[in-house]
């Protein structure tokens, strides 16, 4: 590859990781391609030497983050220490400091219903990227097959991104924080409860 052919790749990868951050914190519409391009330190004429428009731009970046989404937990499973690799995702997710940076959170929570009316082939990418990466999780649940692994991962993001979506919008520091704290607590007794049933 060429010295031109990195840069342009270095610099294609700088604009997704941007977009990914800027459409979690703001939202798919929340930013133009211009001001998009700007924080990126680029110009918004460049904008078009690596994208079709901004639909490419969503399905990249859609992808880029949920897997820096799958990530984060995955490095909070790797990092348990004393607590189950699920009580440690808990922990990193349903914590008030990934609240208040939906920029550098979890994609799910931020933009799932956007994506879900996106072109299909937004979804489709998106689908792909959950799909492969989602299974890197499922290892880490309880669970006798990597079926029943995989079912229970659905079950613990589904929760999780829900509850962080409500507590973002909940007005009351306080309930907020109780939201994140309660369905935390549930979950990490419904997943121990689980894990019993599997010692003979």
């Amino acid at each position: 590859m060429s010295h031109h052919s990195d840069r342009k790749a270095e610099t294609h990868d700088r604009i997704v990781r941007q977009a990914a951050r800027e459409f979690r914190g703001k939202g798919l519409q929340g930013i133009g391609i211009a001001d998009l391009m700007s924080k990126a330190g680029l110009t918004h004429g460049g904008f078009y030497a690596h994208f079709g428009g901004k639909d490419a731009l969503i399905e990249e970046a859609a992808t880029c983050a949920a897997e820096e989404s799958i990530e984060h937990l995955v490095a909070a499973a790797e990092s348990a220490g004393r607590r189950s690799p699920v009580e440690a995702m808990l922990h990193y997710y349903l914590h008030p400091a990934h609240r208040d940076n939906p920029a550098e959170g979890c994609v799910l929570a931020s933009l799932a219903q956007e994506i879900a009316r996106q072109p299909d082939v937004v979804r489709k990418a998106f689908t792909r990227s959950l799909k492969a990466h989602g299974a890197r999780l499922a290892r880490y649940m309880p669970g006798d097959s990597g079926e029943e692994k995989l079912q229970q991962f659905m079950f613990l993001i589904s929760g999780m991104a829900g509850a962080l979506a409500i507590a973002r919008a909940i007005a009351e520091p306080t309930l907020s924080n109780a939201w994140l704290a309660s369905v935390r607590r549930q979950y990490a007794r419904a997943f121990r409860l689980m894990a019993k049933k599997k010692v003979p």
